[in-house]
């Protein structure tokens, strides 16, 4: 296998993985180990360094090694690299063998896949939008890869259930999970999870959805009506979802703090049916919920829709405006759903997947199908991804710790 400037030719997260499982192997005194390729002296090892106990100011010796020449230390160092180099050579080479093995077997793997079915585990009961949209999506991919794809329902704990089996599962690309925000609410809303979220590696966003804001209250007709009713503290002004740390939740708690709605008072149900229920009634004042879910009410006229929480109007309901475009940027946000994969699944396969499932995104006839929803299709990278994680996880962990909240 050659070398390239980056380091073996192979994917950067398996060459970082080689140098990891290396410096790991070495005691206190390598600190760690970099592969490189130079034009003059061809292959070698780099090997930082450091001595347990060393007189005088710090120092870190290097010690080089390669097929053409024989060790050399550089310029007065403290401690005797050479020393190291006779200690830990084998088990350097023999950790780097065994990297490169790895590598390339990784390599063949990938150039194969998919050879036999794939399943797709979606931590939420059958019938609901998130396995409507996981088993659309799911159909286009089967048809790109040649294999089919069984999706496995595994509800429970907020997605926990579904999610750890994916954690635990054989990193071979064969077993995926589809994820929503409760995934990245969760490491916040949970004291202990039975993974950690390094323990899975993102591949794509899915999906994105627009989420409205009713009343059926006949005095709140605009999200304007709706801030000057919450910002009396001595008439409390509940809003309702689906249960503590939900999306509908965590968006009331940010519509509160973002408007000074010091009299906005929140009530968990348990799910969206009762909730519904009392909204309609006039019981709470306010929701958040998907659109799909609140169209038929509100042309119906039983609720009003006061808002839109996307940057855009909906198509789907075109009349009503933006939260953007009535002054609260900040306050725009999604549901939304996207692909994880077990930690140490070949990136190769991570990037293939992510590949194709941008390209199943594309297609128009499901784009129309996810608009009927009022959902667009996304189809991220994997570092893409990645980034739109750790913001959802970030500004929602925030106000989950504000709140003091937790659901254990």
């Amino acid at each position: 296998m050659a070398l390239d400037s980056a380091g073996w030719d192979m994917p950067s997260a398996s060459a970082a993985a080689c140098r990891l499982a290396i410096s790991t192997a070495l005691p206190n005194q390598a600190r760690s180990l970099i592969t490189r390729h130079t034009p003059y002296s061809g292959r070698f090892l780099e090997v930082i360094a450091k001595p347990r106990k060393l007189a005088g100011p710090a120092h870190t010796p290097f010690l080089y090694f390669s097929p053409e020449r024989t060790p050399s230390r550089p310029p007065n160092p403290r401690g005797d690299p050479m020393i190291l180099y006779r200690t830990f050579r084998g088990r350097i080479l023999a950790m780097l063998t065994a990297c490169l093995a790895s590598a390339t077997l990784a390599h063949a793997a990938a150039a194969d896949y998919p050879e036999r079915p794939l399943r797709v585990v979606v931590p939420y009961p059958a019938g609901g939008n998130t396995d409507i949209i996981a088993r659309d999506v799911m159909k286009g991919l089967s048809a790109r890869l040649g294999q089919p794809i069984v999706i496995d329902n595994k509800p429970g704990a907020n997605s926990i259930v579904g999610t750890d089996l994916v954690a635990k599962a054989t990193p071979d690309g064969y077993t995926l999970g589809v994820v929503i925000g409760a995934y990245a609410n969760n490491t916040a809303l949970y004291r202990k999870l039975p993974y950690r979220p390094d323990d899975l590696v993102p591949v794509t966003q899915l999906t994105r959805t627009s989420l409205v804001i009713v009343s059926a209250r006949p005095d709140l007709r605009s999200l304007d009506e709706l801030i000057r009713a919450g910002r009396d503290g001595a008439a409390p002004l509940s809003f309702a979802s689906s249960g503590m740390g939900s999306a509908a939740h965590l968006l009331g708690e940010r519509l509160a703090r973002e408007t000074g709605m010091k009299g906005a008072m929140h009530v968990p149900y348990k799910g969206s049916t009762d909730a519904t229920a009392d909204l309609a009634s006039g019981r709470v004042g306010f929701m958040f919920d998907a659109i799909s879910a609140m169209g038929p009410l509100i042309r119906a006229g039983k609720l009003n829709a006061l808002a839109v929480t996307s940057a855009e109007r909906s198509p789907l309901l075109p009349e009503v405006p933006s939260i953007e475009e009535l002054g609260h940027p900040d306050l725009v946000s999604y549901a939304w759903a996207g692909v994880l994969a077990p930690k140490g699944t070949p990136p190769a396969i991570v990037e293939r997947l992510a590949g194709e499932l941008a390209t199943v995104l594309r297609d128009p006839a499901l784009q129309a199908r996810l608009a009927d929803i009022s959902t667009e299709a996304v189809g991220s990278t994997p570092a893409e991804f990645a980034r739109f994680l750790e913001q959802e996880s970030r500004i929602n962990g925030d106000l989950i710790r504000q709140l003091n909240l937790t659901l254990d």
